[in-house]
């Protein structure tokens, strides 16, 4: 069999699955079936994903504690330590941008699974680059390398989050999507909380080699650490990911040469009786027109995107403000210790895993667009509880020996506690729903360039967060009416796009049934008018209706 009639052969493969699915084929098939077939199906790429997306967050909270220090040892002034947290977010805006193109163009021009296996690879490489810099900026005494270290580790963490990302919206459906990607962000959260004890134990190394010529140290053992878990994650990726399960081009391809949706054609076909007892069949003439006017159809949802791509953006302006200004905050205004505020991140964390967790199970039950209204609705509460704002009688007492500078009109700690715990679950849970919602939109495509622009979006905020934060918080004298009333404000603008365009937030393939059912009915009508209230007409209406209910999510939880 040649590779031209083996990926084929896989294509149809992947085309009964979807229309079992979908409500096309057997009925004999129940959605826990399904369910379970595709969960093992994946598990060969689940668990190198799992890991690497692990240990990719992991790597990024080992570093930051002990990063202010490093640069201190190379002679750093402390205002450097700012551009090196915004390199690695420019970093990962890049490196989401140049995987995201390479991985469209190599699943579109590589042979079947190559595309995904060789961009994963190639991004590990890159981390693998910046780690070794990272260490060897402490041979050379180069703070400058630090931060070309750290630019080129966060190409390798936007790239590797950016191809997980896109093959998994190729690998799973549209009703699992939300679901799978809450998972993989279990992992990353479990990274980010589980990164600091790692970094625990690198606080008591102290080993000489080469007989005094090299150290390993607190400050450079992170750095070792992240490579050797590189070169872990290229052996793992190597060996237990084949990249075959994006088909997307496959799907393109036969799309193409069939002038429509290849998720279409079987319900087509098994139309095509009923539609001729009134309308009879449609002449030759007519086929290139309707090719024309179905690959039309297939554009992106630009409204749809756009509007994934801002809520994606306010929850990482609500996140870059929290990770910035929180722990000096605390500290000016409730004098809180060191051991306050590491307790204060640890339950951060906790909550961000319990949030990850019940994205996953309620997008089983709840419609994805209902979730993102949630996260977005809790967002502007907890921002909302947060503001503080200076009054007529506000003046400063002065303890010097345990609070130094203390506002009399401070938020009181369980209004703060109670605002923190909301935009910590937001976060989490609008980045997952936000992810799950977007691939759907985009639909049975390739979408390593999408998925590039939208995690590339993320780190915009990021980026411009450790500058911009810090100096609206002393420019409004250590109120944060600027900050967290800014964050409501996009958060409320969130929450009223959500609703406007609560239509346009559907899955490609939904919007693809209803553009065809509108359209067949027109045709119908057309071709005969007389008969478009016919027994046969009201028949056809109802099983496409029917088909398109139940392939969306349970209507009773959406808006009206």
């Amino acid at each position: 069999m040649t590779l031209q009639e083996e990926q084929t052969q896989l294509l149809k493969e992947d085309e009964t699955t979807t229309t079992t699915k979908n409500g096309y084929g057997s009925a004999n098939k129940t959605k826990k079936e399904q369910t379970e077939k595709t969960s093992s199906s994946h598990k060969s790429w689940l668990l190198p994903f799992y890991f690497n997306v692990f240990f990719a967050c992991a790597s990024f909270s080992i570093v930051m504690p002990s990063l202010s220090p490093y640069l201190h040892r190379m002679k750093a002034p402390l205002s450097f330590l700012s551009y090196v947290v915004s390199a690695y977010a420019v970093g990962e805006m890049i490196g989401s941008l140049l995987f995201g193109y390479y991985y469209e163009w190599s699943v579109k021009n590589l042979p079947l699974g190559v595309g995904p296996k060789s961009s994963m690879l190639g991004c590990i490489i890159v981390g693998m680059v910046g780690s070794l810099g990272y260490v060897w900026a402490d041979e050379l005494s180069s703070p400058q390398m630090v931060l070309w270290a750290r630019f080129i580790q966060g190409l390798w963490t936007g790239g590797q989050q950016t191809i997980e990302q896109s093959y998994l919206s190729a690998a799973v459906s549209s009703e699992e999507r939300t679901e799978y990607t809450a998972t993989l962000s279990t992992f990353a959260v479990l990274g980010f909380v589980t990164g600091p004890s790692f970094g625990a134990l690198f606080s008591n190394v102290n080993v000489a080699l080469a007989g005094g010529r090299w150290y390993i140290d607190p400050y450079n053992a992170p750095g070792i650490f992240i490579f050797l878990i590189n070169c872990f994650m290229l052996v793992n990726t190597a060996l237990f990911f084949d990249g075959m399960d994006d088909k997307t081009a496959l799907v393109e391809k036969n799309s193409s040469s069939n002038g429509g949706s290849s998720s279409s054609l079987l319900q087509n076909e098994v139309d095509e009786a009923e539609k001729n007892v009134v309308i009879g069949d449609i002449s030759t003439e007519q086929q290139p027109e309707k090719q024309q006017e179905q690959q039309q159809e297939q554009k992106p949802n630009y409204i749809g995107l756009s509007i994934c791509i801002i809520l994606f953006f306010v929850h990482y302006y609500s996140f870059a403000v929290q990770e910035t200004i929180i722990t000096p905050w605390v500290i000016h205004d409730y004098g809180w210790d060191p051991l306050r505020v590491n307790l204060l991140f640890v339950g951060a964390g906790i909550l961000s895993l319990i949030a990850s967790i019940v994205v996953k199970y309620a997008s089983r039950v709840l419609d994805d667009r209902v979730m993102l209204f949630f996260s977005a609705l809790i967002g502007f509460v907890g921002s909302v509880l947060l503001i503080d704002y200076p009054t007529a009688t506000d003046d400063y007492t002065i303890d010097a020996e345990e609070n130094g500078n203390v506002k009399h009109n401070v938020v009181p700690i369980p209004q703060f506690l109670i605002g923190f715990a909301l935009i910590t679950l937001a976060f989490p849970f609008g980045r997952n729903v936000t992810l799950g919602v977007y691939g759907n939109v985009l639909g049975p495509i390739n979408q390593g360039r999408w998925m590039g622009l939208m995690l590339a979006v993320s780190a915009i905020p990021r980026a411009l967060g450790p500058f911009a934060a810090v100096s609206l918080l002393e420019k409004a004298d250590w109120y944060t009416y600027m900050e967290f009333g800014l964050a409501a404000l996009l958060f409320g603008v969130g929450c009223l796009f959500n609703i406007c365009f609560w239509s346009k937030l559907i899955p490609f393939e939904d919007a693809q049934k209803q553009q065809q059912q509108r359209k067949e009915e027109e045709e119908m009508m057309v071709q005969s008018p007389m008969a478009h209230n016919s027994p046969a007409i009201r028949s056809y209406r109802s099983k496409n209706r029917k088909i398109v209910q139940e392939s969306s999510k349970k209507d009773e939880f959406e808006f009206p």
